[in-house]
C-alpha cells in the first residue's frame, strides 16, 4: 500500500513539473475582452511634472521679436505668479483611460466641430497603438475631471504661458527661431504635410528640442491645450499683476499651443490664444495638469 502511494505521488508530482522535471507555469485563465480595442492604455508617462518658480515673466505678444501680434494678445505687460508645477507632457490616451474605466471622466467619442458636427477619425481614444499620444476629442470639463481625479486642475492662462516661454519673452518655447517639424508636431509641407507626416498627432514628448525653458515638451503643436480661464478679448488691458485667472465669465473656454494641423506658424508661438465653447470636442485639442 505504501508503495502504491508513493508511485502515485510521484506521477502526480512529475505531471505538475511537465513531465521533464521543469515546473510549468500558471495557465493564464484571464478572459479576452474582444470588445474592447487593441489599444496600449498603459503607454505614456504617467503624471510626471516640471516646476515652475515663482516670479515676474512678460505676457503678451513680445514686438520686439514677433511681427504677428494679435490684438488679444495686447498689450504685453508684467505678470507675477506664484510657485506651481505643470505637466511635462500632455495628458495621454492611457492616462484618460484610466479615469473613464474609473467612472469619474467620461469619452463620448465623437467629434463636435463649430460647423460640420460630425464624427471624425482622427480621435486617438480607440485608435490602435495611440495610447502614448495626447489625449484628444476631448471637452473642457473631461480635462477638468482629469486634473482634479489625479489632484491637480488646469492651469490658468498665465501659468501656462510662462511654463510654455520663460521669462526672456521668446516667441516660441524654443526660441526665436522658426517653427519647423524639427521642433513641433504640426503641418509642414517640408516635412510631409500635417502632423508632420503623421496625418495626426505623434507620441508626447517626440520633439526634443522644442521642450520649453522648464523643460516641458509639445507646448507648441500635437494638440490644443485647454486651460482653466474664461476668454476675454481685452482682458490683458485690466487683468490682475499678479496671479490672474482670467474674466469671471463668458462664453468660450482659452486654448494655448497651437495643433498638429497648423501650419499657420502664428498659432504655434508662445502667446498665441485659441477659444472654444466647453463642450466642443475635435480632434485638435487635448489638454496638461498643474497642480
Amino acid at each position: 500500500m505504501t508503495k502504491h502511494i508513493m508511485i502515485l505521488v510521484a506521477m502526480f508530482l512529475l505531471a505538475a513539473c511537465g513531465g521533464d522535471g521543469t515546473e510549468t507555469p500558471d495557465k493564464d485563465t484571464s478572459a479576452t475582452d474582444t470588445e474592447q480595442p487593441d489599444v496600449d492604455y498603459d503607454a505614456g508617462t504617467p503624471g510626471e511634472m516640471v516646476d515652475v518658480p515663482a516670479g515676474e515673466f512678460q505676457m503678451g505678444c513680445n514686438s520686439a521679436v514677433d511681427l504677428q501680434c494679435e490684438s488679444d494678445e495686447s498689450p504685453y505687460h508684467a505678470v507675477t505668479l506664484s510657485a506651481y508645477k505643470i505637466g511635462k507632457y500632455e495628458v495621454t490616451v492611457g492616462e484618460y483611460h484610466q479615469c473613464v474605466t474609473n467612472g469619474v471622466c467620461n469619452n463620448s467619442g465623437e467629434y463636435h466641430h463649430y460647423y460640420t458636427n460630425t464624427d471624425s477619425g482622427d480621435c486617438n481614444y480607440d485608435a490602435e497603438g495611440k495610447g502614448n499620444h495626447p489625449m484628444n476629442c476631448v471637452t473642457w470639463y473631461g480635462a477638468k475631471a482629469y486634473c482634479e481625479w489625479i489632484g491637480g486642475r488646469l492651469p490658468t492662462e498665465a501659468e501656462w504661458e510662462k511654463a510654455a516661454r520663460g521669462t526672456d519673452g521668446r516667441k516660441y518655447p524654443w526660441g526665436n527661431e522658426d517653427a519647423t517639424c524639427d521642433y513641433a508636431v504640426m503641418d509642414d509641407d517640408n516635412a510631409g504635410g500635417e502632423g508632420c507626416g503623421s496625418g495626426g498627432t505623434m507620441p508626447i514628448g517626440s520633439k526634443e528640442v522644442g521642450k520649453s525653458p522648464y523643460g516641458a515638451y509639445d507646448m507648441a503643436g500635437n494638440v490644443w491645450e485647454w486651460v482653466n480661464d474664461w476668454h476675454g478679448l481685452d482682458y490683458y488691458t485690466s487683468s490682475p499683476a499678479n496671479n490672474p485667472t482670467g474674466p469671471e465669465t463668458g462664453g468660450f473656454r482659452v486654448l494655448r499651443g497651437g495643433s498638429w494641423s497648423n501650419g499657420y506658424v502664428n498659432l504655434l508661438r508662445a502667446p498665441a490664444r485659441d477659444y472654444r465653447y466647453p463642450e466642443v470636442d475635435d480632434d485638435y485639442s487635448g489638454f496638461r495638469c498643474a497642480k
